[in-house]
């Protein structure tokens, strides 16, 4: 039996008040909703406002989460972490110490006799060439080995103005609800054969749907709580109420 979810955009971590304590809460009671039926688990990008991982450091205000996840691959779960514009450094700690696997763009697979491309999407739009490169710089070895010499107090703080400044700069964009770049992406996969195509990134949950072929952008969980399922024959939008 089959299923699997598919998630992006939740920005663990984002603020630090008590509407980010309940939204936590939210995730949590979700993930452990679907512990007790799932097969496999897909993050697609920005898990976190931000991840960078160091050597030796973990931020505590992902701990319950981190632990969680390892007692959902301990019970079998195979967990996927597809990288977004958030993370900037996954590193080894989720393949090596939780058994989540990582990919650093996107994740192509057969699942039930169905062919899913997934991807985070961040940078595909016609107007986010300034991120483009911007994401070349991020995603550079040399840029990330200086940033791991900034004490990591200070590098969270501020990665997470640089976080919050892309939030509100994804939102407002998204606000012009503009999704012709993407189903455009998406139509050209279908006819490479794919079934399903599914991205994030743009926190604007869509279902769009041609010739029994399916692209879903999964939403956020900021303001939609929105995610995708798959149960072997059928692809759906969702959206969850705790």
């Amino acid at each position: 039996m089959t299923k699997a979810y598919f998630i992006s955009d939740l920005h663990i971590g984002a603020e630090n008040d008590a509407a980010e304590f309940a939204r936590q809460e939210t995730i949590l009671h979700f993930l452990n909703q679907i512990k007790k039926q799932a097969t496999h688990l897909f993050i697609v990008g920005d898990l976190f406002d931000f991840w960078f991982e160091y050597g030796s450091v973990i931020p505590k205000k992902y701990f319950a989460f981190l632990c969680l996840f390892k007692q959902m691959t301990n019970q079998g779960i195979k967990i996927y972490y597809l990288a977004g514009n958030h993370d900037f450094a996954l590193g080894t700690f989720f393949d090596k110490t939780l058994n989540v696997k990582t990919r650093p763009n996107e994740y192509i697979f057969e699942l039930a006799g169905k062919k899913f491309f997934v991807w985070h999407g961040d940078g595909l739009a016609r107007n986010d060439k300034s991120y483009r490169i911007l994401k070349r710089i991020l995603r550079n070895r040399i840029d990330q080995k200086l940033f791991r010499w900034i004490h990591p107090d200070l590098g969270f703080r501020l990665a997470r103005l640089v976080s919050g400044s892309s939030r509100k700069y994804t939102n407002q964009m998204n606000d012009q609800r503009d999704e012709s770049d993407y189903i455009a992406f998406a139509k050209d996969k279908f006819t490479q054969g794919y079934d399903y195509v599914l991205l994030g990134h743009r926190h604007n949950p869509l279902e769009y749907e041609q010739a029994g072929r399916k692209y879903i952008n999964l939403g956020d969980w900021i303001r939609n709580f929105s995610y995708a399922v798959f149960d072997g024959k059928e692809l759906k939008l969702l959206y969850y109420k705790s």
